[in-house]
């Protein structure tokens, strides 16, 4: 095995072949996937705007709800699936030694970190902009400036990404990582200002809605989604960048851990 202190450059074919074996993975399973990142999401998103929307009406300053809730719910879905890649799945690569294996070959623990979290930004990506295109024919996303709501989702990927790997490779068994969702995704994903504006939440609980990294980049997506980018937003893009530097290091050090033995 490839146990050697890795290098410090790293190495594009290294990190793009990974990527590329989880792409082949995914294109052969599609039929299924495709149901968790296009299906699921759309029906989320009509049965809210639709259903949700027509008693709600407008939100804030004559946004209608649809128009509110769509970039929370498409941030919030990408938020699942990079946390899913990077946890869920990467604890079966775990499992079945496939990162042991592309540890046979010129690769590193920073390089397959990388590799996966690559794809990751994709599967982000993929949800996002499919929802998107859904969104955009019922004009609930009507603003050219919308189609920047790529960039949260990059950086959703990025983020959530990393803090997967804080699970997968700590995670006694595949078991534990369904409490990823239940305690952590899924209360972010209600409390970050997805479905309603923090300012309605009790004055002791917008504190920790806001450090919610899910929050920011909600923040960010409804800034493009709406036109209506301010300095909340840099703010919002700056707290993840800062995130993503302190887990990235803590990630790729937990991931080395636990596959050299």
């Amino acid at each position: 095995m490839n146990l050697a202190i890795p290098n410090s450059g790293i190495r594009r074919r290294s990190v793009t072949g990974l990527w590329l074996r989880h792409a082949v993975s995914f294109v052969r399973y599609w039929k299924f996937v495709i149901t968790w990142v296009l299906i699921e999401p759309v029906i989320m998103l009509v049965a809210v705007g639709f259903g949700v929307g027509k008693l709600v009406g407008s939100v804030e300053d004559g946004v209608s709800y649809a128009e509110f809730v769509t970039p929370g719910l498409l941030v919030g879905n990408a938020m699942f699936h990079a946390l899913f890649e990077t946890s869920w799945n990467a604890y079966n690569r775990m499992d079945n030694d496939i990162y042991e294996t592309a540890l046979t070959t010129p690769i590193t623990i920073t390089e397959i970190a990388m590799g996966d979290i690559l794809w990751a930004v994709t599967r982000s990506i993929m949800t996002v902009a499919g929802t998107a295109v859904v969104a955009a024919l019922f004009g609930w996303l009507n603003n050219w400036e919308a189609i920047g709501i790529i960039i949260p989702a990059i950086m959703v990927g990025i983020t959530f990404g990393t803090l997967g790997f804080l699970f997968s490779a700590t995670a006694p068994h595949m078991t534990f990582l369904t409490l990823v969702f239940t305690l952590i995704a899924t209360p972010m994903f209600f409390f970050s200002g997805s479905f309603f504006p923090i300012s309605i939440l009790p004055n002791w609980v917008e504190p920790i809605a806001w450090a919610m990294p899910l929050t920011a980049a909600v923040n960010i997506g409804r800034g493009f989604a709406l036109a209506s980018l301010d300095m909340s937003h840099l703010w919002s893009a700056l707290y993840l960048i800062a995130l993503t530097a302190v887990l990235w290091p803590i990630a790729t050090f937990l991931l080395r851990r636990k596959l050299i033995k």
